[in-house]
């Protein structure tokens, strides 16, 4: 099998038939132009007559009206990117970090407060007096102090030797909670076990006391991970990001740094990254027992949802993979694989993972489980105020509903909005730890090279912190994402049918007739299901007029407009720079415009097997150098929008890289459409401000 790298994915030659597939390309062109006012010329026009009339995209509004707010403005996710999956451990560790951006610094007390209840003084009282009768403490005329345990930075010997008193304080601490539920383990030198082959290396971790998944210890039993070192902030910043994608249980998790004398106490959930202001472990005898003792008192519960699990699901061990049991109200799906979980790669976001499942009658359905922004519609309350008649065309959504823990919303918390709280920059220019993780299984279309500089990434960090809302939704329909399809033909067909669902019915066109924007068409959302295209995932589907803006959005970039990607108006008439340029807002033909990035993916992205190894004048290797040109990966790249724009040398470029096949499906249609979009575009912003 011919393939260039390992990002490629081999057009399968025998399925592949030219006049189909370039026939479901025309028939979806033919729809965009007469339902969008394209004007389609005779069949043996070698050029389309560019002209586009309106249904046409919301222009800004003049400057007399009501302005509307901005758009959200879209970043992009690094983890979804090459370097993250390649196997540079470094590059992955960057890239997590590049996602995060910052970390959200808060008092100590704060956070402690949100693990478990916390000691009264007389429980403080009581468990200093048991701590120097047990010779964990000593008093005397300096103060109380730690008997054995001295700062990590001074300590002589092995690391696992300097975790002896550690081990021992915690345990005297741990002992004052009845039927507390953890333990802890020093264990340096040890890598748990993984699914996602994750490498790193804790220097040691509260477990669960009773439910082991193996005999050694498995990333699924690590209730609070410890890191003693100088660079603990970096790996520990890893090794939560492990442990929530590593396990579908996870909800949020905590994480200790002890360097030097400075203890700090890290919460990672889908919304933010916090970590108290440092104290200090030898002076603040009380802080570190109100810590110890809120972490047991939260490892009581038998579900232990307090230190971040899911009650309201249940890991099945089926040989060597592991299935999941989703309580959604008063149904039970019992998964059977995994359709796309990169989604958790991020440690902040929507953290999304999707299974194909079955119901308790063995019926085949898809359950998505995500964090939502709380100030979003959750996706099966957008369906349901979209028109029946673009629903109709569009994934079916048999459940949503949001989780609940104990009759009570599941949410992130909040941890900063009653304090003081600093956003902290994380620079990722210090030397990085050696112990890094690997990439995660899965694939997803992104390229590129890292930016390390934050200020090309759209220049957006949000100023406030999104509170997240736990979420279900399951699908009736169990497909394949676009991306995951390997014949040019059912490619093809499947984009064709995402948008020309029922002959000539645009499931896009409806959404737009009804006044929405999907904002996030891609490869990853149109969904191959029995030999049918259709379109799916509308958590960021929007009202056109909408007045309502949140401050920062992940962004499919591969398939993002190239006006979205730079936030401006790029068509507007030259005079026009000198009027009130109005605020961005993302219209109709943005989504058009994905439909081209993806067709042009679909085409650059793959190699034609049977022509790369038959007819060495294709030059697979100058085909995947321009599909680095047009999708790099990274924001701001102007060779991404020449591609588009250029429309000339595109024709030229795809007479010269694809192969024979590929060229026949898609002739002069490529250019052609980006042409007309152009022209649509210009027509669209001729005249505003009005």
């Amino acid at each position: 099998m011919y393939i260039v790298n390992k990002l490629q994915r081999t057009i399968a030659p025998p399925i592949y038939q030219s006049k189909t597939s370039s026939w479901s390309l025309r028939a979806t062109i033919l729809f965009l132009w007469n339902n969008y006012g394209f004007i389609l010329p005779k069949p043996h026009c070698p050029y389309l007559t560019h002209r586009i009339m309106m249904l046409t995209p919301h222009t800004p509004p003049s400057q007399n009206s009501q302005m509307l707010p901005p758009d959200t403005v879209p970043v992009p996710r690094h983890t979804s990117q090459a370097d993250y999956r390649t196997g540079d451990l470094k590059l992955g560790r960057i890239a997590v970090l590049a996602d995060l951006r910052r970390y959200l610094q808060v008092p100590f007390d704060c956070l402690v407060k949100c693990v478990g209840a916390m000691p009264s003084q007389q429980d403080l009282q009581r468990i200093r007096h048991n701590l120097t009768e047990s010779k964990i403490l000593a008093d005397d005329e300096s103060g109380l102090q730690w008997t054995d345990f001295t700062p990590p930075a001074t300590s002589k010997g092995s690391e696992e030797n300097a975790f002896k008193p550690l081990s021992r304080i915690i345990a005297e601490i741990l002992a004052e909670v009845p039927n507390y539920g953890v333990s802890f383990l020093a264990n340096p030198n040890g890598t748990p076990l993984s699914q996602r082959n994750n490498t790193s290396r804790p220097d040691g971790y509260l477990v669960l006391s009773n439910e082991k998944t193996d005999p050694k210890i498995h990333w699924f039993d690590i209730a609070v991970p410890f890191e003693l070192r100088r660079d603990g902030i970096l790996s520990l910043s890893e090794i939560l990001h492990n442990i929530m994608r590593e396990d579908p249980l996870r909800r949020f998790a905590f994480g200790i740094t002890i360097e030097d004398t400075q203890l700090r106490l890290w919460l990672s959930n889908r919304a933010l990254l916090a970590v108290t202001e440092p104290i200090n472990f030898f002076e603040n005898i009380d802080g570190v027992i109100s810590l110890f003792y809120a972490l047991g008192f939260a490892s009581k519960s038998s579900a232990v949802k307090e230190l971040g699990w899911d009650p309201t699901v249940e890991r099945i061990r089926d040989g060597e993979v592991f299935q999941y049991k989703f309580t959604i109200g008063d149904e039970v799906f019992t998964t059977t694989r995994e359709l796309a979980t990169y989604g958790a790669d991020s440690m902040v976001g929507r953290g999304t993972r999707v299974y194909e499942a079955k119901d308790a009658e063995g019926k085949k359905v898809a359950v998505k489980d995500s964090w939502r922004e709380a100030v979003r519609q959750s996706e099966g309350e957008i369906l349901k105020n979209i028109l029946a008649s673009c629903e109709a065309k569009l994934q079916p959504v048999r459940l949503c509903q949001d989780v609940a823990i104990d009759d009570t919303r599941d949410e992130t918390p909040m941890v900063a909005e009653e304090h003081n709280y600093t956003w902290v920059s994380i620079d990722l220019n210090p030397t990085l730890s050696t112990r890094l993780h690997l990439s995660s299984k899965g694939d997803v279309p992104d390229s590129g090279q890292l930016s390390a500089l934050f200020s090309t990434q759209l220049g957006i960090i949000a100023h406030k912190i999104p509170r997240r809302v736990h979420t279900r939704t399951v699908f009736h329909d169990v497909g394949v994402a676009l991306k995951d399809v390997t014949s040019l033909a059912h490619n093809l067909t499947c984009l064709s049918g995402a948008l020309t669902v029922a002959h000539s019915t645009l499931a896009l066109y409806y959404l737009h007739k009804a006044g929405w924007v999907h904002r996030d068409f891609s490869v990853g959302n149109a969904i191959w299901v029995d030999g049918v295209g259709k379109l799916g995932d509308f958590e960021y589907a929007k009202e056109i007029d909408s007045d309502t803006s949140n401050d920062v959005r992940t962004g499919t970039m591969h398939f993002m407009a190239v006006e979205v990607e730079s936030q401006e108006y790029l068509f507007s008439p030259r005079h026009a720079h000198h009027r009130h340029q109005p605020s961005f807002r993302m219209n109709f033909l943005h989504d058009i415009e994905s439909i081209w990035w993806a067709f042009t993916w679909i085409l650059f992205y793959h190699t034609d097997k049977k022509t790369a190894n038959a007819d060495h004048s294709f030059d697979a290797h100058a085909q995947l150098k321009e599909y680095h040109s047009a999708f790099p990966g990274t924001v701001g790249q102007t060779s991404r929008r020449d591609f588009f724009l250029r429309t000339g040398k595109l024709q030229t470029k795809l007479e010269n890289l694809l192969s024979k096949t590929c060229f026949n499906v898609c002739s002069h249609i490529i250019p052609d459409f980006a042409h007309a979009l152009q022209d649509g575009y210009d027509k669209a912003e001729a005249n505003f401000p009005r």
